[in-house]
């Protein structure tokens, strides 16, 4: 047989030209690979390809758990029985590949064409995986602006039992955070007691740590993306240092070469333990009149 594709239906298969005898004599010398009810390939059912041949028969599934890790990249094999969640009113697929669960409500997405559960569930559910992987597909899934925001939706969307599953991993896990650099500081400033939250917005301005214990905003910036060759970002990192100062809220700028120097970041952090001792009881007073709107709204060279 002479086919197009990596998997099919039988309806696929019999509009190829393939008869029921030629489709039983293949399956029975290991030409075909039957995965469920009128569903076949034509290796042995492993890897993605097994994933997308069970959606395209299923579409309904969503891949949960380990196997939803393994479509987020941070599981080298999709393991089998494929885990897998399918809303109430629809059948199982009825093969020990598959090993599904009936849900009223499910949280699902799309990543590599595939449904699945939000980073969240997959984490949470994938126990057996080291702690190391498992905490770096909540930082990877969750990083940038908003990155705190959705993980805490995708959180608040999960059963209570598998909330807890989370909770071993949230001393060590920085979502939100725009780089291994800024997640690597904010553990050390955790570690010392300090509630930071990353990349937080102060008006129309995004700094990478906010303290708002102590109204404070700190950046961590690097040389080549800040240096003054960089004109509409120099100009951005002034006004947002003003506005900052205008709200009442202190604000400290570090570089990323202060916090790759041991002894320049051991006084980085004590600097920023300072400016919290120090600000913690104060009320910020903004300033009236002061400038409300992103620079990149009125300055002639931003536009």
């Amino acid at each position: 047989m002479d086919l197009q594709g990596e998997y099919w239906t039988r309806d696929e298969l019999k509009a190829q030209g393939v008869s029921d005898h030629q489709i039983k004599r293949a399956l029975a010398v290991g030409k075909l690979h039957r995965l469920a009810h009128g569903i076949y390939m034509r290796d042995e059912p492993g890897g993605m390809a097994l994933l997308r041949a069970l959606h395209h028969r299923y579409p309904e599934l969503v891949f949960r758990g380990h196997t939803a890790m393994s479509v987020y990249g941070h599981r080298s094999t999709v393991m089998t029985p494929v885990a897998a969640v399918i809303p109430k009113g629809h059948r199982h697929p009825g093969t020990p590949l598959v090993k599904s669960r009936v849900s009223r409500c499910i949280d699902a997405r799309e990543h590599q064409g595939l449904p699945v559960v939000s980073p969240a569930a997959a984490v949470a559910e994938d126990v057996h995986l080291n702690r190391v992987a498992r905490l770096k597909c909540l930082e990877q899934s969750y990083a940038g602006f908003r990155g705190q925001e959705r993980f805490e939706k995708d959180v608040a969307a999960l059963h209570p039992t598998l909330q807890e599953g989370l909770v071993p991993l949230l001393g060590r896990c920085v979502v939100g955070a725009s780089s291994q650099m800024e997640r690597f500081f904010h553990l050390e400033l955790r570690a010392r007691g300090i509630d930071t939250i990353p990349n937080y917005r102060l008006g129309p301005y995004t700094w990478d740590i906010g303290i708002e214990s102590a109204t404070t905003v700190v950046d961590l910036d690097s040389l080549f993306f800040h240096g003054p060759e960089n004109t509409r970002t120099f100009i951005i990192d002034r006004w947002k240092a003003n506005h900052a100062e205008m709200m009442g809220w202190g604000h400290l700028q570090f570089t990323d070469a202060c916090v790759q120097d041991p002894l320049a970041k051991t006084a980085a952090i004590r600097e920023i333990e300072n400016i919290i001792a120090y600000r913690r009881h104060l009320e910020p007073v903004p300033v009236p009149g002061r400038v409300e709107a992103g620079v990149w709204e009125f300055h002639g060279h931003l536009r």
